[in-house]
């Protein structure tokens, strides 16, 4: 869930005057899309962003105004010479955005900030143009959670394209016009973190924990010794757990929004540990380690019947994007920017991962048995480089 929400519901519990701004629609080239969102205060403050430069001034300016009035309005602004000169935004887009004086605190805010059980994934739907305006209904799948004083038959309109948004793997925000009623409303899903699992807390684990907390994942740090698996290294993470990372990865649950780094401090431990998720349901595996290192663990799985070269395709190792990284902080970077990647569904970009270079030469060597219940070999003395 974005964080200015939390902002909001801040604000409004002080009672302070402000207004709601999102940009509900977007086309072409715009410095933000369709989603982002800023809250405009009287005394000059911007919280979030529109994507500043004119369209955001000139948001605010409306925005003002509109406190005065106390009308909602959704207006659009197509970025070309003419309105972006001045300060150079000249994307050649169009952006519609809402903007809404003073929310009202309604149970619809409420229900928002609350916790859902079992990561559930919702929708948030605010009417923006036409009868209703301003109101809202928050949405898992088809059940109702909870909503503004709206008619059943819209209510129920809208449960069914909220199950349609959420069908989709990644859904993103949107706007829609609904026939005959031709009111405007905008779709925002609202969904769990991904979950990244740190599978060691030495100081490219710890890196990774800390960017990739800050760039939008939960983080779970796992390590057996204490003084590595503790909230002074992990400050953003929201579980530490003190325990052998092979232990709990056999009972941990993962899905496709499950992320995996293996990040221990010897082969054998990582070895044992991808062991527990290479068949799993996870939409990332990855390992650190060296090219010979890879070869090394790959063969005594395929040996041993634990996994075959083809399973061995699904695992990133070594992790991350080729951006030539040295530094612990770099090479953070790189494995943060490969799990964006995945995340996003990104296309084209260069991994370090040699996996399936080894999986397409143990094949032609014929080493690709199936699977068995034994447990993998993961001796081998390749160089590790700053677990």
């Amino acid at each position: 869930m974005d964080p200015i929400y939390q902002e909001l519901a801040g604000l409004l519990e002080r009672k302070e005057r402000l207004a709601f701004a999102v940009l509900v629609e977007t086309k072409g080239s715009t410095p933000q899309k369709c989603g982002a969102k800023a809250i405009f205060l009287p005394d000059g403050r911007v919280i979030g962003t529109l994507g500043g430069g004119c369209l955001e001034a000139e948001t605010r300016q409306k925005a003002l105004r509109a406190l005065e009035t106390g009308e909602s309005f959704t207006f659009k602004a197509v970025l070309d010479d003419d309105f972006g000169w001045d300060d150079g935004l000249i994307c050649g887009g169009s952006v519609q955005t809402f903007v809404q004086p003073n929310p009202p605190s309604s149970k619809v805010w409420q229900a928002l900030l609350e916790t859902p059980a079992l990561r559930q994934r919702r929708v948030l739907t605010t009417i923006t143009s036409g009868e209703h305006t301003a109101k809202r209904a928050l949405f898992a799948g088809e059940h109702l959670i909870v909503a503004d004083d709206l008619p059943s038959d819209l209510l129920s309109e809208l449960s069914g394209m909220c199950v349609n948004l959420l069908a989709e793997p990644e859904p993103e925000p949107s706007s829609l016009i609904l026939h005959p009623s031709s009111l405007s409303v905008y779709f925002e899903p609202i969904l769990p973190k991904p979950v990244l699992v740190i599978c060691g807390g030495g100081h490219v684990g710890c890196a990774v924990g800390k960017l990739a907390a800050w760039s939008g994942f939960d983080v779970v740090a796992i390590d057996d010794r204490a003084s590595f698996a503790n909230k002074e290294r992990f400050p953003d993470a929201s579980k530490i757990i003190v325990d052998d990372p092979a232990k709990v990865m056999k009972d941990f649950p993962l899905d496709a929004d499950s992320y995996i780094c293996i990040v221990t401090r010897g082969h054998r431990h990582d070895a044992v540990i991808l062991k527990e998720v290479i068949h799993s349901k996870a939409g990332y595996i990855g390992m650190i380690g060296s090219k010979r290192k890879v070869r090394t663990v790959m063969e005594g799985f395929i040996n041993e019947g634990a996994a075959t070269a083809e399973d061995f395709r699904r695992v990133r190792t070594p992790m991350g994007l080729a951006i030539h990284s040295l530094t612990v902080e770099e090479i953070a970077v790189s494995v943060v920017s490969e799990l964006i990647a995945v995340r996003r569904g990104a296309q084209n970009y260069v991994a370090l991962s040699v996996t399936n270079q080894i999986a397409d030469k143990l094949t032609t060597e014929g080493r690709h048995p199936g699977r068995s219940e034994g447990s993998p070999n993961a001796a081998g003395d390749a160089s590790r480089h700053s677990a």
